[in-house]
């Protein structure tokens, strides 16, 4: 009998599967490869479910069930999914973030194959739900769930203050399919025109949403005090935000007189990254707080040394100044020094280039990941 896992996003948002980012689908494919089948639900707003096949690997499928579900706050709550019939179906059911109320409902119904997949380090933004949660489902979930994972070593360290146990650092992976595909693809003219303005000089680059969680602002100081130093240097900026923020954004920049040394590409398809990753010399984060950052995988994969701050996915897989620089605090003068650091030392920039590689490649692939899940699973069954 086929092998099946049941995999749960359980945001009520709507997701687009033709993005490169998302985690479900990568980890999924990894299991299919691995020989079972896998269900991931996403929501919909539809009113009723539907199934798609995206992947075949083999005998084994990758389906994605399309399911309406009623919402609460960021909360998903699919009532099919709760039904006994749907749910035996399944050897494993992962389910995603302890503070979802799904998590709760499962680990009371089928508490002996569930898997809490976790990614946040910080509680939610709404202090009092987190706190009547806490109070009313936390024990319990902690209780009764089989496995506990974290994405990140910050989340493991949160998962054991809320008092789980056997709390394991899974870590995130990259899906390299279409990295590795061989196939040659045409950049769009935008794209084109933003790398040609660049092509003499230093390349620092961003990718991720222009917004006040992600310290724009503070990117941009940072770059105004590099370029004085440097004229050789450019920032190339990748992501979309909200148009009063992009129009806010945008018009600071001018205030410091930097437009001309800045490109800014709204929107990257999955097969242009490796593009923009290659032109690119030093990639910058300086978030404030980021689960993980799948951007921090793909920058490691491609080989451009990172400097970042304090986050999930940095202090996961970045080795402080063996394959990248993670910077504690945002003081603009130690960013500067450092990236400047990078900047001018080539056999540096090589270093952290190799070692970068070779730890996204050996350790944070989702085959890898994937391997690691059900080796430990297997463990705590002949236990």
């Amino acid at each position: 009998m086929t092998r099946k896992i049941l995999y749960i996003r359980n945001f009520a948002s709507k997701v687009d599967v033709n993005t490169y980012n998302l985690q479900e689908i990568g980890f999924g494919k990894a299991l299919v490869r691995k020989g079972y089948d896998c269900d991931i639900v996403y929501y919909t707003d539809e009113s009723e479910s539907h199934e798609q096949t995206i992947y075949t690997y083999r005998k084994n499928r990758l389906n994605i069930i399309w399911m309406p579900a009623l919402k609460f706050l960021s909360n998903g709550i699919y009532l099919k999914v709760l039904k006994k019939s749907f749910l035996d179906k399944y050897d494993y059911i992962i389910t995603t973030e302890y503070n979802q109320i799904m998590t709760y409902l499962l680990s009371i119904l089928c508490k002996d194959k569930l898997i809490l997949y976790h990614g946040p380090y910080r509680d939610n933004s709404k202090k009092l739900v987190q706190k009547v949660y806490d109070t009313f489902f936390r024990k319990t979930i902690a209780r009764n769930v089989k496995y506990v994972f974290a994405k990140s070593k910050l989340a493991e360290t949160y998962l054991r203050r809320k008092g789980f146990k056997k709390v394991q650092t899974l870590g995130v992976g990259l899906d390299t399919s279409r990295f590795e595909s061989g196939e040659l693809v045409d950049v769009s003219n935008e794209i084109k025109e933003k790398l040609d303005n660049i092509s003499d000089k230093k390349v620092l680059l961003y990718v991720g949403k222009l917004e006040e969680r992600r310290n724009i602002k503070f990117l941009f100081n940072v770059f105004y005090k590099l370029r004085k130093l440097n004229e050789d240097v450019s920032l190339l900026v990748v992501g979309d935000g909200k148009q009063d923020d992009l129009e806010a954004y945008f018009m600071y920049v001018k205030q410091l007189g930097i437009e001309h040394d800045i490109n800014h590409i709204k929107k990257v398809s999955q097969e242009h990254l490796k593009y923009i990753y290659e032109k690119a010399d030093v990639f910058l984060l300086p978030t404030k707080y980021d689960p993980f950052g799948m951007v921090l995988l793909e920058s490691m994969y491609f080989g451009v040394p990172i400097v970042s701050s304090v986050n999930g996915g940095a202090v996961t897989i970045i080795d402080n100044e063996i394959n990248g620089f993670i910077i504690e605090t945002f003081d603009e003068d130690l960013w500067v020094n450092k990236i400047s650091l990078l900047l001018g030392n080539e056999s540096l920039r090589a270093q952290f280039s190799n070692n970068g590689k070779k730890n996204i490649r050996e350790n944070f692939i989702w085959d890898v990941i994937a391997e690691k899940l059900l080796e430990k699973i297997h463990q705590e069954r002949i236990k």
